[in-house]
């Protein structure tokens, strides 16, 4: 295959990959036999060229329609447009509760106005962790601090003297130690997880 046929198939593709996202939010039992009709449409037009040239590639793109009006002929609504609230929304809600927790506030407020996210992901990025990254700091550094306080008990008493135990200070189990360590991990790492998905949804939406 020469060089010219893979720019033009690259050329197919992207106008498929426009088509696949603009037609996203249909079923996969209506959008399948859209792009297979269209991919079929396609081939039977470029085996017509003989031969092919960038140009009649590009025109018969345009002839099949912009990937807008085609999602307008399968009845759904103009792609909803992103703006930068969109795109700050996920920084707030990461890194907003540092700021008094308002920042998380705005974010949260910013994801639940917005379209571009489905609600299973908004319900997500609120539940972990309310607060943010720096709520998680907080509780994984309450956690260490707990698990570093245990304190064992001394006990003392002899035959026919009553029993007495204290708490005495002291080192860690290594039980406690490796689930405070675990707790931190899942704490900070739940929240940046989180993060990363809705940026990537939001990535996702303005391809």
């Amino acid at each position: 295959m020469s060089s010219s046929e893979n720019h033009h198939d690259q050329l197919v593709e992207d106008y498929i990959a426009r088509i696949h996202q603009a037609l996203r939010d249909l079923p996969p039992a209506r959008l399948d036999p859209i792009i297979e009709d269209i991919r079929e449409h396609i081939r039977t037009a470029r085996a017509a060229m003989a031969p092919e040239n960038e140009a009649q590639i590009r025109q018969l793109l345009d002839d099949l329609g912009d990937p807008d009006a085609i999602r307008a002929e399968a009845g759904l609504p103009p792609t909803p447009q992103h703006g930068w609230t969109d795109r700050l929304a996920p920084w707030l809600i990461l890194f907003g509760g540092f700021v008094l927790i308002v920042g998380w506030l705005a974010g949260i407020a910013l994801l639940w106005n917005s379209s571009v996210w489905k609600t299973r992901d908004k319900v997500l990025a609120t539940l972990i962790w309310p607060g943010g990254l720096a709520a998680a700091l907080y509780a994984a550094g309450l956690g260490m601090t707990l698990s570093v306080s245990v304190q064992p008990s001394a006990c003392s008493g002899g035959p026919g003297i009553a029993t007495h135990c204290t708490s005495q200070p002291g080192p860690p189990g290594a039980f406690h130690v490796i689930a405070a360590i675990l707790l931190v991990v899942i704490l900070i790492a739940a929240p940046i997880v989180v993060n990363v998905r809705l940026i990537r949804i939001y990535h996702r939406s303005v391809a």
